[in-house]
């Protein structure tokens, strides 16, 4: 009673998320589905494509049992019967287990790892998740993808955008449907945009040289700003335990999500070691326009960012820009000064938050800049992301 391809997607010949710096960006990247392609198309609270990076198909940026939270559940699919769209969960469609090829979009999850299909035959469909493992290591499939956007970009002389179904023939080939190309603007997502180079050096906050994903972010009202040495030197484990559910009550303010909030802290967002960065889930962060993490060099070593691959997905997903900063590099031209002088609103907005004072920090923009704003502007292609006072 169900029409559906069982590959649909989008791809894109050039990467704009890039999480990692192993990855070539002008090799493009995948969105990729089970059923039709609405789902790689829209954003989907809850529910994930594969995200394939052309360059590096076996990379991702999530592992363990992360990989299972970031999959998709549902697929979209023509009810013959009911003649109707409809949206239904993945186990329910393939239920009996004869789907055609199930071994290359199936894994399946045993004791937090992930283990594939090693062949054909499928006991049975207990804990699986749908990764496209297989398709990626055994077919052509990417190979394929590779060589049709090399194609159409040279064809059009621009980066292209395309929409595809895709399918195995009879005798184990994968055979791709073309079904839209057009010259690349993401739709839903942020897109690309070009960093201003006159701006006043006194107006700069930061500049980042390592972006993973683009557009401009006007208006900026609050920054909520972690200072990395505080961080690391001064804060007691118990305090630095607790700063991620200070960070999602301020997160959740009302005032906060009227406006724009940028979040700024040390090492990685939605880290579990708080050594590490902050231990927030993404629901603490998801109403932060930007989130940026700060790697301070301390005693010659400069500490790993997450390229927010903590959840990455859910940053794709919310259009949130991510950008890992390293102050301590020249060309960073990072303002202590503004962060560390700025007046801190933090006991106004959560006033039993009084012990955190030190160590987190609430910038109301306007009230320290005489009425002005905060702006970010990235563009991964270049990658370069500058974030300044303006006006506007």
């Amino acid at each position: 009673n169900y029409f559906f391809p069982p590959l649909a997607g989008v791809a894109f010949s050039h990467n704009l998320y890039r999480w990692t710096d192993r990855i070539d960006p002008n090799q493009g990247i995948i969105r990729l589905v089970f059923g039709l392609g609405t789902r790689a198309v829209n954003r989907l609270g809850g529910d994930y494509p594969r995200m394939i990076a052309v360059s590096h198909p076996h990379l991702r940026p999530e592992a363990g049992y992360k990989v299972a939270t970031y999959s998709q559940r549902k697929l979209d699919l023509l009810d013959l019967s009911e003649n109707h769209f409809a949206s239904l969960p993945v186990a329910k469609v393939i239920a009996d287990g004869d789907y055609p090829n199930l071994y290359l979009f199936l894994s399946f999850m045993e004791e937090g790892y992930v283990r594939d299909p090693c062949g054909p035959r499928i006991k049975g469909l207990e804990d699986f998740i749908l990764t496209f493992n297989n398709l990626i290591a055994r077919t052509d499939f990417v190979r394929i993808v590779r060589a049709l956007l090399a194609k159409l970009e040279a064809a059009y002389g621009y980066p292209i955008d395309t929409e595809f179904t895709a399918f195995m023939d009879s005798e184990g080939q994968v055979k791709i449907n073309l079904v839209q190309c057009r010259p690349m603007k993401l739709p839903g997502l942020i897109e690309a945009a070009e960093v201003p180079g006159d701006i006043s050096p006194d107006c700069i906050l930061f500049r980042a040289k390592r972006t993973i994903s683009g557009g401009t972010v006007p208006r900026i009202r609050y920054i909520l700003y972690i200072d990395p040495e505080s961080y690391a030197k001064k804060a007691p484990v118990k305090l630095k335990r607790e700063m991620g559910r200070i960070v999602g009550e301020i997160n959740r303010h009302p005032d906060i999500v009227r406006q724009q909030i940028m979040m700024m802290g040390p090492g990685r967002w939605g880290s579990s070691n708080v050594t590490l960065g902050v231990n927030t889930s993404y629901a603490d962060i998801n109403h932060a326009a930007v989130l940026v993490e700060i790697a301070r060099e301390e005693a010659g070593h400069i500490p790993d960012v997450s390229y927010g691959t903590h959840f990455f997905l859910d940053l794709v997903e919310s259009q949130i820009i991510y950008l890992p900063l390293y102050p301590d590099e020249p060309q960073a031209d990072f303002n202590q000064e503004f962060f560390r002088k700025s007046s801190n609103i933090l006991c106004i907005l959560l006033p039993e938050a009084q012990r955190f004072e030190e160590f987190i920090k609430v910038i109301d923009v306007p009230a320290v800049t005489a009425g002005k704003w905060v702006q970010v502007v990235a563009d991964p292609r270049q990658q370069k992301a500058l974030c300044f006072i303006s006006h506007k």
